[in-house]
């Protein structure tokens, strides 16, 4: 009887999972940050080459990584501070942001 229950409780988990999965799908290949630049008549490279320029990743994400014995505050703060720095550069280009965040 112990067995049952055990096996009923374990499919209804598994199947709980897919039934999240399908109701709210996971990007499996996220942009990286640079895509979400526009401006008219520029082409992808161009769009790399100008966030490179701007400081950012030669990926296409910021690039920012958390220093050996920093504090998580002191990671966030200059993370929002370089990344601020990255998409006033980018906004000086004649870039659009598809998705600002707000500040």
């Amino acid at each position: 009887m112990k067995r049952r229950i055990f096996c009923t409780a374990a499919a209804a988990l598994l199947l709980s999972g897919c039934l999240l999965e399908g109701a709210a799908p996971v990007e499996r290949n996220p942009k990286p940050y640079s895509a979400y630049w526009i401006k008219e008549g520029v082409t992808k490279e161009s769009v790399l080459a100008d966030w490179i320029q701007c400081g950012g990743g030669a990926n296409g994400n910021y690039g920012y990584e958390i220093q050996k014995g920093q504090s998580n505050k002191e990671f966030f703060d200059g993370f929002t501070v370089y990344m601020n720095r990255v998409d006033t550069c980018m906004k000086g280009k004649g870039y659009v942001d598809l998705y600002p965040r707000s500040r």
